[in-house]
């Protein structure tokens, strides 16, 4: 079988949204872009032991040495494209000319199908086949999520709305029941497409933003829902073959903070059971043969949650990509070998220089934070791209003027207990901050 080319643009829905409909308010982040942009670094574990990672910066040899070290071989391509348009797919099918070290490759795996990525795989000749990208936008949306909830399940708590007048008139009902309501973007994600309304006064003011943004030519597609109190958050990743058959992979309790992810870790044992006593695979079947019927095939993420009091609500939002979930399983099979599992989880962080990554491993290493120390325990980290992508711009300035860059450090805590987990984060956090880093939480 030829080789395989992994290669990803994390910020998949924002390149699904309808930029004609009207947006919820936000902060805008300048840095973040080139953060996200640095995150194709993270699919090294989906790589398999012939296949080959392609990111929009460079990797830090360091980096690549210590995953090979702990079970993750792989080779490994930059585009050399850290200065362009922050989709890669587009850099790629748009430039006139091909990369040589692009075709010698026989397929290519996509993190999300997102504009361009068919255009690519033409200009390669990939021999892979990947699901339309109006299919992809279709299932991933938020209102396909609650229409097929309603249809598999006979009710959905998301109600579509298609103008400020329906949003207002939806969200006062669910006033009167719930006292809060939780609005939607279809295509938001990570605690960017959300806003919880807790007061008439704010519900007004929201409802004044979607109209003014109407009168200067929006449309308008919101989800507004009662805002409930969540017991567990949990996803289920499971992948559609190209003939259609269904693969349960595994499932992922996730932790989420003011409804952005913040880590998750393998579910086991009991929980399984009980969702397995619930019906819960079942409506994972019919889900992915729904999808299939759409026109999508390839990796799924489900996300689910129980409320407090035991209601299991099995579809809350379909992600038809691939997911961190994902990354956390393939990370955790491979710690399985060692009779380990890992909390996938990532922080905020700022640099005021680019330290030497590969001296600061060691540092770890023989501090014993680094996975695998002595008990065989230690923080697994993931990117080193994430955390000094903001490096590569015309801002170092802000740097040498006392201000720190931003960036991200994903990892794998590996820890008997949550007390040995916060313990070794604890001693991460105060090894980064003697570089003269800022942890932000």
């Amino acid at each position: 079988m030829s080789s395989m080319l992994l290669a990803g643009t994390f910020d998949s829905e924002s390149y699904w949204r309808d930029e004609k409909c009207s947006k919820l308010p936000a902060i805008p982040d300048k840095e973040r872009s080139r953060i996200v942009m640095a995150m194709d670094e993270l699919m090294a574990p989906l790589c398999s032991r012939n296949d080959t990672l392609l990111t929009r910066f460079p990797m830090e040899e360091a980096h690549k040495n210590y995953l090979a070290s702990i079970g993750f071989p792989f080779a490994h391509i930059c585009s050399g494209t850290s200065g362009e348009h922050p989709n890669l797919f587009r850099v790629l099918g748009e430039g006139k000319d091909t990369d040589d070290r692009l075709k010698k490759f026989g397929r290519m795996s996509p993190y999300s199908v997102v504009p361009y990525v068919h255009e690519v795989m033409t200009k390669y000749g990939y021999a892979n086949k990947l699901p339309s990208l109006e299919s992809v936008k279709r299932v991933n949306s938020k209102m396909y999520s609650a229409r097929l909830s309603e249809r598999l399940l006979g009710t959905s708590y998301s109600k579509p709305v298609y103008s400020a007048q329906q949003l207002q008139e939806s969200a006062h009902s669910l006033f009167e029941l719930h006292g809060s309501v939780l609005v939607k973007d279809p295509f938001g994600v990570s605690g960017k497409g959300n806003i919880l309304l807790q007061t008439g006064g704010s519900l007004e003011r929201f409802v004044s933003y979607i109209r003014k943004q109407e009168a200067e030519g929006a449309n308008t597609s919101l989800l507004v829902e009662p805002f409930f109190a969540v017991e567990r958050d949990f996803s289920c990743q499971f992948e559609i073959a190209v003939d259609g058959a269904y693969r349960l992979v595994g499932l992922q309790q996730m932790l989420n903070k003011q409804f952005a992810y913040a880590g998750s870790e393998t579910m086991e044992g009991a929980d399984i059971q009980a969702l397995e006593s619930a019906g819960y695979f079942a409506v994972m079947e019919q889900v992915a043969s729904s999808l299939y019927l759409d026109g999508y095939f390839g990796h799924v993420c489900v996300d689910s949650m129980v409320l407090w009091g035991g209601t299991l609500v099995p579809i809350v939002e379909i992600n038809a990509r691939k997911s961190m979930g994902l990354i956390n399983h393939k990370l955790d099979q491979t710690l399985a070998c060692d009779g380990k599992k890992g909390f996938f989880t990532f922080r905020s962080v700022g640099c005021r220089h680019r330290f030497d990554y590969g001296m600061w491993l060691q540092e770890l290493k023989h501090r014993g934070i680094l996975y695998p120390n002595h008990q065989g325990e230690g923080i697994l980290l993931l990117s080193s791209a994430t955390l000094f992508a903001g490096f590569d711009e015309a801002r170092i300035p802000e740097a040498a003027n006392g201000k720190p860059v931003k960036g991200r450090l994903y990892m794998s805590v590996v820890a008997g207990d949550s007390t040995g987990r916060k313990r070794l984060l604890d001693r991460l956090q105060e090894s980064f901050v003697q570089l003269g880093g800022m942890w932000y939480g």
